[in-house]
């Protein structure tokens, strides 16, 4: 038979909806929009459940429980609520409410309760008409029940011997109240149960095997076989109380993704003043030690403040890492190529050669799927993770790099439910491993646990996190017992690996008078790679603007324009390259910039952009730029 259900809300749109939903799980529904109009169809029909609204615009939802409490009509009644009235949905539940859902409503949670809602219903109307057939209906009903008389238990249904882990037999022999709660939760329920209040409360059960879990207690009290006793509903909160500390979990690393988000802004802002500061150090060498030999007095020294140039700038790439809007282009690759070659870089040769007594192992999965990334910050990730794993490593320490496909719903995703293909890298070591106070800090920017101005800037595993989060993956730290092992979760492609090689028609980077046109609000920026260019056989003018660009020209053509991205209050560099494209529309262009959105990045790279240099740039690497750009576009 169906079920008919009151559905009882002032919202027309979400009643109709919940119609919808009732009817077609064969519910019979009817809809009222006030308080009065449930009242009256109450007194005159019959209804198995009431989805009461707690807000109505004349009466609460509350005053219809009591109503019905009062009338004895064997509605069960189950609360919907906002956030902001759950203390309202909860004096429903003391007046009688089975349960009480917020909005919106999940719809397997709504259709679960309403089952729920309705067995427990049809129990308790039953075992008023009859005490002869508790054991039968009881069996039917998804909580445990229990009767019992001074404290013991004289009889109970499967759900609630299964639930404590208790047989038939065990009951009859003699089971107490106080074998089924805590010490501390024993003390409450007997308060409870010692003033015959009727209600529910929470409290901890404990099972025959000792383990503790939450349980929701309903009690009251009946005449069961002529004699007054009192019967406990018991419902487990185990999944309730999991969802909810799961909620929490995430809430928390949510938190942190923003936090490190907003952190990540700062630091790009603080990059982009800093390469513009570094490209007179940087660059500036470069023009001097073209005109030296190297047996020169100053060369050494010169070529000493270039290299101090470039490790300020490394670390300022390191900040750009942590900007997760930075610019990172991304190509389909096979993660482990890019593990192999990074195993045989110079750079990672000369980082194991400081260790001797470690090695690094690698068990990679032959056919691992693609992924869409960028093969540098890649290489970044693993130089950082194996860099920390061979400090941390004793003698004879090991280092273990896998790949595995998987299957893995991100924590952040909306609809975690639905897994997809993931790539799985795992870099593990034996070494100490990380305490939980400091995995709950290790990817926060400047947080480390080595000595003050040893290994680095502190920012390596921060590098490491906002590299897998402009990757759209995750990453998880985990105790190997010994050793810690970070897992790293990219998301997969079914698109093909990509084959590109930059190859130079000719080993020289010598221009042959062709005109570049620089456009940067820095003059010195303008300065210093002019010089440089003029140098290498490039006829060249610059600007500080990109409106000054743009009637540059307007009057005479160039073959090669390079554009700052970000320039004062006037047009940036995408605004300019668009206003460029309509005077020239074939004009070949590079960006140079020392800090850009990857947003916006992207829409000059649509526009026709060929290249990307991030400042501080060296002569070499300009000038190969400007040669692939000029022979392949």
């Amino acid at each position: 038979m169906k079920s008919n259900i009151l559905l009882v809300d002032d919202e027309p749109r979400f009643i109709d909806g919940l119609y919808n939903i009732l009817k077609h799980f064969n519910y019979n529904c009817t809809k009222v929009f006030t308080g009065t109009e449930a009242i009256e169809l109450l007194k005159t029909n019959k209804f198995d459940l009431a989805l009461l609204d707690v807000q109505l615009p004349d009466l609460s939802g509350c005053d219809i429980v009591q109503f019905i409490k009062n009338s004895q009509i064997n509605t069960a009644a189950i609360m919907l609520t906002g956030v902001s009235t759950v203390e309202t949905a909860v004096t429903a539940l003391k007046l009688g409410a089975y349960d009480f859902l917020r909005k919106p409503i999940n719809h397997d949670l709504l259709i679960k309760t309403i089952d729920k809602a309705l067995q427990h219903n049809k129990l308790e109307n039953k075992l008023q008409i009859s005490e002869k057939k508790f054991e039968t209906l009881s069996e039917a009903a998804w909580e445990g029940i229990l009767i019992h008389e001074n404290d013991k238990i004289i009889e109970a249904n499967s759900q609630f011997l299964n639930m404590f882990g208790y047989t038939h037999g065990e009951m009859l022999q003699g089971l107490v109240l106080k074998n089924i709660f805590s010490p501390t939760s024993f003390q409450m329920a007997s308060k409870f149960l010692e003033q015959e209040i009727t209600g529910s409360f929470e409290v901890s059960g404990i099972k025959k095997d000792g383990t503790e879990f939450s349980i929701e207690i309903k009690s009251r009290p009946i005449t069961y076989l002529n004699k007054p006793r009192r019967v406990c509903v018991i419902r487990d909160m185990t999944e309730r109380v999991r969802a909810e500390e799961e909620k929490l979990r995430l809430q928390k690393k949510l938190a942190k993704a923003n936090k490190l988000s907003a952190l990540g802004l700062m630091a790009g802002s603080v990059a982009h003043d800093l390469n513009n500061i570094l490209s007179g150090i940087v660059s500036y060498p470069d023009l001097l030690l073209m005109q030296m030999n190297e047996t020169d007095k100053y060369y050494g020294q010169i070529k000493k403040i270039q290299s101090a140039g470039k490790r300020a700038a490394a670390v300022v790439s390191d900040l750009v890492a942590i900007a997760r809007n930075g610019t990172s282009p991304k190509t389909v690759e096979n993660i482990n190529d890019i593990i192999l070659d990074h195993l045989n870089s110079l750079e990672h040769g000369e980082r194991l050669s400081l260790f001797p007594n470690a090695a690094v192992q690698s068990r990679l999965h032959k056919n691992i799927h693609n992924i869409c990334c960028s093969p540098q910050h890649l290489h970044k990730l693993l130089l950082n993770l194996i860099g920390n794993a061979l400090e941390v490593v004793e003698e004879k320490g090991i280092i273990h790099i896998t790949t595995d496909n998987c299957k893995f719903s991100h924590p952040l995703a909306i609809d975690r439910i639905h897994e997809d293909d993931y790539v799985k890298v795992t870099v593990s070591d034996n070494g100490p491993g990380v305490s939980p106070e400091d995995a709950e800090f290790i990817f926060d920017p400047f947080y480390t646990t080595k000595m003050m101005g040893q290994s680095g800037t502190g920012l390596g595993l921060s590098i490491v996190w906002n590299i897998v989060q402009d990757h759209n993956g995750w990453i998880e730290i985990k105790n190997n017992n010994p050793g810690a092992r970070f897992e790293i979760y990219l998301p997969a492609t079914s698109d093909s690996v990509c084959s590109f090689q930059d190859i130079l028609p000719s080993d020289t980077l010598l221009g042959h008078g062709e005109k570049i046109l620089l456009i940067d609000d820095q003059q010195e920026q303008n300065e210093i790679i002019e010089s440089a260019l003029k140098g290498m056989g490039y006829i060249t003018h610059s600007v500080t603007s990109g409106e000054e660009g743009i009637a540059f020209l307007q009057g005479q053509p160039v073959d090669l324009v390079l554009l700052d991205m970000m320039m004062g209050d006037g047009l940036n560099g995408r605004e300019t390259y668009e206003q460029i494209l309509e005077i020239c529309p074939d004009q070949k262009a590079i960006i140079i910039s020392g800090y850009a959105k990857s947003e916006e990045i992207m829409k000059v790279k649509n526009l026709g952009v060929s290249k990307f240099i991030e400042k501080p740039v060296t002569i070499s690497k300009i000038g190969l730029a400007i040669k692939q750009s000029l022979t392949f576009n």
